[in-house]
């Protein structure tokens, strides 16, 4: 079983365990970046208070019980400003990394930092593999993957539908000690 702390400080920003206080803020961030956020097919359910009190209470609910779900909300300056989360397959020493961000908070690092961060946690504590799936369109989700250092595996043709066809979703990944 891996820990992560429920606070997590970096240089410019913070993660913080997701709390239902939070879901106005979540609620507002998500409805202003609908075009943005249009790859993530569960922030469709997070454009009201209420979806975003029950989303938040069972992101807190899976952290506490250690189930290898592990959401953070991410903050610059006591503003929320994005998303990062790391999902551990249990037994296997491999994560799954996902994130969002604000549109008027692009162009910052803050989502890079904020993987950095849980990566870093990850394979500290003897994790192997760390991947990033995303639309092969979505350019500015695949950049964070290249930027964090992390090699395209392929391209997993048609996986899913969206915008009224099937798309390919990119799968990232990166090794302990690369």
């Amino acid at each position: 079983k891996m820990n992560f702390e429920k606070y997590i400080q970096t240089q410019d920003i913070e993660l913080r365990f997701p709390t239902i206080d939070m879901a106005r803020d979540l609620s507002d961030l998500v409805c202003r970046n609908q075009e943005e956020f249009k790859y993530i097919y569960y922030t469709k359910t997070l454009t009201e208070v209420q979806k975003c009190e029950e989303a938040l209470k069972t992101m807190a609910e899976r952290f506490e019980k250690g189930e290898g779900h592990y959401g953070y909300m991410i903050f610059k300056d006591n503003i929320l400003v994005g998303y990062a989360g790391i999902k551990i397959r249990p037994g296997e020493h491999v994560a799954e990394m996902s994130y969002y961000l604000d549109k008027q908070h692009t162009g910052n690092g803050y989502v890079s930092k904020a993987i950095k961060a849980l990566e870093d946690i990850f394979f500290a504590q003897g994790g192997h593999r760390s991947e990033i799936f995303c639309n092969e369109t979505n350019e500015n989700s695949c950049k964070v993957a290249k930027r964090l250092g992390y090699q395209l595996d392929g391209v997993m043709r048609e996986y899913e539908f969206f915008d009224g066809a099937y798309q390919g979703v990119a799968i990232y990944s990166k090794i302990n000690g690369e």
